[in-house]
């Protein structure tokens, strides 16, 4: 980091815009006393933060604004810029030149830019931190006070030494973080004063919640059984009334149906005249079964005749087959056993003849009885039939008369046949009529058992719907009952029909309204909450806990800065430490170069503190088990190689100048700043200590750059560039300036 150049307008005795610039590592101003070669230290040393007036030889900020002459006007303005080379961006900005302003105003207002951007004098501070620079101005000693490190305390001696070890922006932001620490505090205990305010409020309101609570755990159980409820009840009075519709079309469309064949059955039912047929064709089949009784009879009549006819004729045919003889042959006698086997022979024969109904056969059967009769009585009397020699005639006319009975009865049977058929015709066609009567009338029979059963299902469906309805409607009250405990939007979100099967019962469909009334029982208990009320301590609830929110932020933010306190404590001890122990190295080698001899260190100061207890602060002295020792300042020790000295008082003047620069040079090359301002720091020296005091500025240039005040011609000597000011009558100061390698340059080319 290089200070490039230094913009002076309006300050002091620079009234007209002047600018100073550095490309050496030392440079000299030089000229005449009351020139204003000092108000370049004191523009430095005031556009780096300098607050104290009196340091600046001034009262009030329009003292540092040039007040005009007799042939020159006064300044509204004062400002100061100086220029750094920022290529290697020590300084956290994005250009390759730092600009810091200062400006003031007559009307004693201060203005601060950095880049000509506006900014802080906190941000000026933390960026001059970075440097190495601070407003303790240990960088720029000015005449008179070279032996202010000497003088400083303790205290003020540690801070001095810690703003040139570049542990100042520590120190900052160690402060900042105790300011904060106290506000978190402060804050910490406000919130928790509201917290307790509000306590009671919430004590309260906690009894009324606790209330809304119940009311909406009520509220959600019966959201729970609702939001079951509603949709499977729905679906399935949908799904019922759309059964119902379906079966009631489809049963309306059935009666249609059978009222239309019913009209047709009666438009094609059988008449009085059809009936009135079958009463004739009954008449005609009674007529005809009387005429086939009548032929039957004859028939029967006619077969009994050629019965006895043919038993006739048997007869007298066997009667003229053999003579009788005059004496009877002696009887032999009959055994039983021929007895029972005739009887019974006569006994099979009789009941076939029973069984019979053919008159023919029945006379056959007859004519065999009597056969068998006739056998047994002749084989057992010894006499056979009596043959009538002179009856074959009569045998002749009863055969005759036999074929004329028997041409009779064929006539008859023919006859019998025919009426038999006609019988058969008339009872098929009264069947028939009588079967088409019957099958109508069973077909309409039928019909109005089914339209009999349709009307008692179309009653029974449209009782189901009656239950439909009333169970809609009560569905439908209970809706409203939902919305105005639930509200409406909770009602109308519910899906109308459950998907799929899941449908319930009668059982589960009570046991859900048996649940809904209990819960609405216990609403109706809980009485009636404000909206307000719930309102209110949400309301008080979010306080709270943005006020918990608050305190644990705070909590984290102290316990944060704590530790940040504890780090920047800590580092700024150790490092505070090891600068000291590298500055003491340095100064004893500077202390011996320009004395000859003897020691210089500067030492610790430390005291006994009480160690922390907690995060709440000290603990008290009576409790520590524990002390430790914190530095408090610096003290100088120095041995004279020539002289026993007990403090520094008892040093010259020029001694504790030198004392001084030694320690300044000695800060400088542990911790370089950009530079070194030295104003007549050598003033007091002698010619020997001018040159030793020469011989160091030459060699503290090679790692600062300094800018040197001076009347001394042996450090005139080790400058590289010279800068000369004047003052003309007009009291404005000028400027001139040269670089010894240039004009060394010109000389020899002379």
């Amino acid at each position: 980091m290089l200070l490039k150049k230094i913009e002076i307008s309006g300050f002091k005795s620079f009234a007209k815009t002047t600018m100073l610039e550095f490309p050496c590592a030392v440079s000299a101003i030089v000229g005449p006393n009351g020139s204003g070669k000092s108000n370049v230290a004191e523009a430095l040393k005031w556009v780096l933060g300098e607050q104290s007036m009196k340091s600046l030889r001034g009262k009030r900020g329009e003292d540092l604004i040039f007040n005009g002459s007799q042939s020159a006007p006064k300044m509204g303005r004062a400002s100061v810029t100086l220029v750094f080379d920022n290529k290697d961006k020590v300084l956290p900005i994005d250009y390759d030149e730092a600009r810091i302003s200062r400006v003031v105003h007559r009307t004693g207002e201060n203005e601060y830019l950095i880049n000509d951007s506006p900014a802080r004098l906190k941000d000026i501070i933390e960026l001059l931190s970075r440097m190495g620079l601070g407003v303790s101005s240990h960088h720029i000693i000015s005449q008179g006070e070279a032996d202010r490190l000497l003088n400083a305390s303790v205290k003020e001696r540690k801070d001095m030494i810690e703003e040139a070890l570049g542990l100042k922006i520590y120190r900052v932001k160690k402060a900042d973080a105790e300011k904060r620490l106290e506000k978190t505090t402060e804050n910490i205990r406000q919130v928790e004063e509201l917290r307790r305010e509000i306590h009671h409020q919430l004590k309260f309101l906690k009894r009324e919640v606790d209330k809304i609570e119940e009311i909406e755990k009520l509220k959600t159980e019966l959201k729970t059984i609702y939001s079951r409820y509603f949709p499977k009840e729905n679906g399935f009075l949908i799904g019922e009334k759309g059964q119902i519709e379906a079966q009631k079309e489809e049963l309306e469309k059935e009666i249609a149906r059978l009222r239309e064949e019913k009209a047709a059955f009666l438009a094609n039912s059988p008449g009085e005249e059809e009936k009135k047929g079958i009463k004739n064709k009954e008449a005609e089949l009674s007529f005809r079964e009387s005429e086939l009784s009548k032929v039957r009879f004859n028939r029967n009549a006619m077969e009994r005749e050629l019965g006895k006819l043919e038993g006739i004729i048997e007869y007298r045919k066997s009667l003229g087959g053999e003579e009788s003889k005059d004496k009877k042959e002696e009887k032999p006698p009959i055994p039983f056993k021929e007895v029972f086997s005739v009887i019974d022979s006569l006994g099979k024969t009789a009941k076939a003849g029973m069984m019979e109904t053919d008159v023919g056969q029945t006379r056959k059967i007859f004519a065999e009885i009597i056969r068998l009769s006739e056998d047994f009585i002749s084989k057992f009397s010894g006499e056979k039939p009596v043959k009538n020699l002179s009856g074959q005639k009569d045998i002749r006319e009863l055969e005759t008369k036999h074929l004329q009975i028997r041409s009779l009865i064929d006539q008859l049977e023919e006859k019998e046949k025919q009426l038999l058929g006609e019988a058969a015709l008339i009872k098929s066609s009264i069947e028939e009529s009588r079967k088409k009567i019957l099958e109508l009338e069973r077909e309409n029979y039928q019909a109005e058992a089914r339209s009999k059963e349709l009307f008692a299902i179309h009653s029974r469906i449209v009782s189901e719907g009656e239950k439909i309805k009333i169970r809609s409607d009560e569905l439908a009250r209970e809706e409203l009952e939902a919305a105005a405990l639930l509200g409406r939007e909770f009602v109308d979100g519910l899906p109308k029909d459950a998907s799929g099967n899941d449908q319930f019962d009668y059982q589960e469909r009570e046991k859900f309204l048996r649940q809904a009334e209990r819960l609405k029982i216990k609403l109706e208990d809980c009485g009636i909450v404000s909206d307000e009320t719930v309102k209110e301590y949400n309301s008080a609830m979010e306080r709270d806990g943005g006020y918990q929110k608050e305190l644990n932020d705070l909590a984290e933010a102290e316990k944060s800065l704590r530790e940040v306190m504890e780090q920047l404590a800590e580092r700024i001890e150790n490092d505070f430490v090891s600068g000291v122990e590298k500055i003491n190295s340095e100064f004893v080698k500077f202390f011996v170069s320009i004395f000859g001899g003897g020691k210089a260190e500067l030492l610790i100061a430390k005291i006994k503190a009480k160690k922390e207890d907690d995060d709440d602060g000290l603990a008290d002295v009576s409790e520590v088990s524990e002390e430790v020792e914190e530095p408090t300042g610096v003290e100088i020790k120095v041995s004279h190689p020539k002289k026993r000295i007990s403090s520094l008082e008892m040093l010259s003047g020029g001694e504790r100048s030198l004392v001084a620069i030694s320690l300044l040079f000695a800060i400088s090359q542990v911790n370089p700043p950009p530079f070194l301002i030295l104003d007549e720091t050598d003033a007091a020296l002698d010619e020997s200590n001018s040159q030793k005091y020469a011989l160091m500025l030459k060699s503290l240039g090679e790692r600062t750059q300094l800018i040197v005040i001076t009347h001394n011609r042996e450090t005139m000597r080790q400058a590289d560039a010279l800068f000369g000011v004047t003052m003309g009558s007009d009291g404005i100061s000028r400027l001139l300036s040269i670089k010894f390698d240039d004009a060394r340059q010109y000389a020899a080319d002379k």
